[in-house]
């Protein structure tokens, strides 16, 4: 009879050390989450007279480019030898683009030098879908102006 209780007032103890500790879960997910950036950091690395770079600043600023980078992206331009996040690599010489997310988390590998228009849009979709998969958060559907998405479900 003893342990018959014994075992119930346990079950009930761990029963109750699971809820909490599943509560806790959520709620440091919910905090982390809130954290997020809402949209991912472009750190741009440059240098003065550096032709590669004005070229590459010229080609993020075509019309695809600059769509994307002004809806999703933070960027962020600091010269070569400034202090950068200590967790990404030095630079291999400029431009050097890096895609930041939560607490300046590198998504995808650097973009380094000149880039013409389809492989930087290439860059900036790959950093979107990283950030989605890291994060769960899709970024494109929370703008509300996903084309593809709007069309769905007007069509509905």
């Amino acid at each position: 009879m003893f342990v018959k209780k014994y075992i119930y007032l346990l079950t009930i103890a761990l029963s109750f050390l699971i809820v909490a500790c599943s509560e806790t879960e959520e709620i440091k997910e919910t905090i982390i989450k809130k954290e997020i950036p809402k949209k991912i950091s472009i750190l741009f690395i440059t240098q003065a007279h550096c032709p590669s770079c004005d070229k590459l600043e010229e080609t993020m600023k075509l019309e695809k480019p600059a769509q994307l980078i002004t809806k999703y992206f933070d960027k962020k331009v600091i010269y070569l030898g400034e202090s950068l996040p200590t967790n990404l690599p030095t630079p291999n010489g400029t431009p050097t683009v890096y895609f930041l997310g939560y607490k300046d988390e590198l998504l995808i590998q650097p973009m380094i030098g000149e880039k013409d228009e389809a492989t930087i849009m290439m860059f900036l979709e790959d950093a979107l879908l990283e950030y989605k998969t890291l994060y769960n958060i899709d970024l494109t559907l929370n703008k509300g102006d996903n084309n593809e998405t709007n069309e769905t479900n007007s069509s509905i």
